[in-house]
């Protein structure tokens, strides 16, 4: 009985230790990975909000189905008609 208790207490006392050197290692591999992250995503351009603006009148999306797809962007103080699909 008592070597039982021993065995379970050095097999809980083995994985705490384990435990802390596998987070220890992830640790380690996410502050490496961390600067070549930060290079990535400051050399991408983000093309997805530069969108030419419209002329007042122009058409400014497409219908395909029950979808829109934007064109271009509406200049102040118009919106996109989603009906006629044009700037007014």
């Amino acid at each position: 009985m008592e070597s039982s208790l021993a065995l379970l207490a050095l097999l809980s006392a083995a994985s705490v230790l384990l435990s802390g050197v596998a987070q220890g290692q992830e640790e380690e591999e996410s502050q490496e990975l961390q600067p070549r992250a930060v290079d990535l995503y400051s050399t991408m351009e983000d093309t997805s909000r530069e969108k030419e603006l419209c002329d007042a009148g122009e058409q400014c999306a497409v219908r395909k189905g029950a979808r829109i797809g934007k064109l271009c962007d509406c200049p102040r103080g118009t919106s996109c008609n989603t009906f006629l699909l044009k700037c007014l």
